[in-house]
């Protein structure tokens, strides 16, 4: 290698390891926003380098993983399980399809994208493709998976409980920015209102079957309104059979449209 090409890629390893290298320390910054110190960096570095980038130039001091995408894969999975966990507590009584729907709308990739920019995310993500560079803060997708990634970069680092905690903080701070107010109605109290202004009464639910072990009931409720309006639910407890036998009173009388 001649002189001069020895100088032009000097150079560029020498850019290369500059970028690298201001970009770990901006992670510091990404720390503090979260409230979390790594104990293992690297773990926070593989989960922000986008697979765009590439290993052009290798140097043994300035080595970039590239794990996004398999701890997206994980990070997904720990915050399905630990906002599933928030809301089975949050809801004790509720059914299991409209947590789910819930669920998904808090998990969902416009709500992360959304909570990434609130800790400006973007500004510490390596990537690569320049074209893709210049639109990375509006890029929903890779906002919203680098999130994921964060979050089993934590996991791996911490403990579920430590992960929990972030997770509680980033997230579920203020989650009811991503349901509508229609997913979170109780049925039982629509139809209790609704019964009161209207006869002066309130709503008689009454157990009609129990089926299954001890550890795995299912419960099936009839509710009825003055003997005249009857509804039928089941669920895995006996609040969660009313509330379902509510709701399809409810959504079959439009009463929610009436109060």
């Amino acid at each position: 290698m001649n002189q001069s090409k020895s100088a032009i890629v000097g150079k560029v390893i020498s850019n290369y390891d500059k970028k690298i290298n201001n970009w770990r320390k901006s992670l510091n910054d990404l720390e503090k926003k979260i409230n979390y110190s790594f104990k293992n960096k690297k773990l926070l570095e593989d989960a922000l380098t986008h697979k765009s980038f590439k290993k052009e130039i290798k140097t043994n001091k300035s080595p970039v993983g590239n794990k996004s995408e398999t701890m997206e894969f994980l990070g997904d999975s720990v915050l399905e399980l630990i906002v599933s966990e928030f809301l089975y507590n949050k809801f004790p009584d509720e059914n299991e399809g409209n947590l789910s729907k819930i669920r998904s709308k808090i998990i969902s990739k416009n709500f992360l994208y959304k909570k990434s920019k609130e800790i400006g995310l973007s500004k510490y993500i390596l990537i690569g493709d320049n074209g893709l560079k210049n639109k990375l803060r509006k890029n929903i997708s890779i906002n919203s998976d680098a999130m994921e990634s964060l979050f089993a970069a934590i996991f791996l680092d911490s403990s579920y409980v430590e992960t929990k905690y972030i997770i509680e903080n980033t997230i579920l701070s203020n989650w009811e920015d991503a349901v509508n107010a229609e997913d979170l109605k109780n049925f039982k109290s629509y139809l209790q209102e609704w019964s009161q202004a209207k006869f002066g009464e309130n709503p008689e639910y009454e157990i009609i079957k129990a089926s299954g072990p001890e550890h795995k009931k299912n419960f099936y409720v009839k509710v009825k309104v003055i003997d005249k309006y009857k509804s039928k639910g089941n669920g895995k407890t006996k609040k969660a059979a009313e509330q379902n036998a509510a709701m399809n009173l409810v959504k079959r009388l439009k009463i929610i449209e009436k109060i």
